[in-house]
């Protein structure tokens, strides 16, 4: 009997050893895969975590780099409006300090004082008495700014040399009053024809 009581007893243990051994084995397997899911997860969540922060941080470069491309455009803008201002204020000023050669300086007709007519040619000058020259009609607003008779009402009667190469000399007659004058003309160089004297001739 007592061999048999020990011997159930000893059954019972190694029950119990083997149940134990597997529990703690059970055990031991899902703390290790808890482990390794927890390891595993932050892991990645770190590797997602440090792609945002760069994706993050390459658009925020993206964006400060189109900011200042931006902030270039309209400076380059601004300087480009800027110059076209400058350009805009020199050219009224050049206009306003400059006369129109078309434009009849002061004084004129027969009795003077005369002043060079202007010029839109350059230097060194060549007289010309081409009727379709420039210097032609030049010489031809000098004597209507001379005798103070409108180009379109005066007749011209003789243009040529005055007796000198900066000299000309032309006749002209009002088509309305009939009055002839004689007409000397200087060469000013850069500032174009001066009447020197207006005789009128019978």
């Amino acid at each position: 009997m007592k061999r048999n009581q020990r011997y159930e007893s000893r059954l019972e243990k190694r029950k119990q050893n083997r149940f134990l051994n597997i529990a703690i084995g059970l055990v031991f397997l899902l703390i290790v895969v808890v482990a390794f899911n927890l390891f595993s997860g932050d892991d990645n969540k770190t590797a997602s975590t440090s792609d945002s922060e760069q994706t993050e941080s390459n658009q925020g470069t993206k964006e400060e780099d189109s900011s200042i491309e931006m902030e270039s455009d309209k400076g380059d803008q601004n300087s480009s409006s800027d110059e076209s201002e400058n350009q805009k204020e020199d050219t009224e000023t050049n206009t306003e300090e400059t006369p129109p050669d078309s434009e009849t300086p002061e004084g004129g007709g027969p009795e003077g004082p005369w002043s060079p007519i202007g010029t839109s040619q350059t230097e060194p000058h060549q007289k010309s008495y081409d009727s379709q020259s420039q210097d032609w009609k030049e010489m031809v607003q000098a004597l209507s700014y001379a005798t103070n008779i409108p180009e379109d009402q005066m007749t011209i009667f003789w243009l040529g040399n005055g007796g000198g190469p900066d000299l000309s000399k032309g006749t002209v007659q009002s088509k309305t009053e009939k009055v002839k004058y004689d007409v000397v003309l200087q060469w000013i160089p850069e500032k174009g024809w001066q009447p020197t004297s207006v005789t009128q001739v019978q």
